[in-house]
């Protein structure tokens, strides 16, 4: 088994597209890493790496408001920073990048090589020691039903929401969103999968292969065709309540979080 299972990863690139294709090369070459957020300014990155403390923090140089160099000057008073891998166009900064810890530099446009290099480093930083990523040491916390936050795409910065204040995950037309108890609806990058496994289980009740329900936001239930149920949610500010279909295969689950 790779070292390199569960690692997780937060890009910051300005450039949508660099960060978009990084994101690629990555998952294509090591799809057992987790791309947990992707920013696309210094002060997002940061964020992102407080909530989510990532093992690897690719960061792009050249970014509005907080450079790479300035997000890494903040990451390293970190009690437990990432590792840091600098992008960018120029190679200029290559003295000041190490001079700031980074374990290493590329170039762009990426090279699946240069990421080889870089993702090969890591891992043989991780034989040496008795470290584990991140997201393996967590995995307790996040049975326990630990508070998650998940950042999503809001216009060109990434905006974090709490998974207390998510009413359902769904997917519709092959794309998954999370729609918030305040009506605000999102599209996501995660799958259903990835989000049944991340959300804190004491609340949140994968319902049928299509939905995720906030159990504390379920009003009523009535019963449904072929032995399944149907919950019907708390009204939101800006609609009736919504009505989520329990699958059959997912109906005696349902007595976990509900005495019926």
């Amino acid at each position: 088994m790779t070292r390199l299972k569960d690692v997780k990863v937060v890009i910051a690139d300005d450039e949508k597209l660099m960060a978009n294709e990084l994101q690629s090369l990555l998952l294509e070459t090591y799809p057992d890493i987790q791309i947990v957020g992707i920013a696309h300014d210094g002060e997002a990155a940061v964020q992102l790496v407080k909530t989510y403390r990532p093992d690897i923090a690719f960061l792009d140089i050249q970014m509005p408001g907080m450079t790479g160099l300035e997000v890494a000057e903040k990451l390293i008073a970190y009690e437990e920073p990432p590792v840091v891998v600098f992008a960018t166009a120029y190679d200029e900064y290559a003295l000041k990048a190490f001079s700031l810890n980074a374990m290493d530099y590329i170039l762009k446009p990426y090279d699946e090589s240069d990421l080889t290099r870089v993702m090969g480093k890591f891992e043989k930083m991780l034989a040496r020691s008795s470290v584990k990523p991140k997201s393996s040491e967590n995995k307790e916390i996040t049975k326990s039903g630990a508070l998650r936050k998940f950042s999503v795409e809001k216009g060109d910065r990434m905006e974090v929401i709490s998974s207390d204040k998510i009413e359902i995950v769904y997917a519709k037309d092959r794309l998954v969103f999370i729609k918030t108890l305040d009506g605000e609806i999102y599209r996501t990058k995660l799958t259903l999968q990835e989000f049944e496994s991340k959300l804190p289980s004491d609340r949140f009740f994968r319902c049928h292969r299509n939905y995720i329900v906030n159990v504390n936001q379920i009003k009523e239930i009535a019963t449904w065709f072929n032995k399944g149920y149907l919950l019907i949610l708390q009204k939101s500010s800006s609609e009736k309540g919504l009505e989520v279909p329990v699958g059959r295969a997912y109906a005696a689950k349902l007595k976990e979080y509900i005495e019926l």
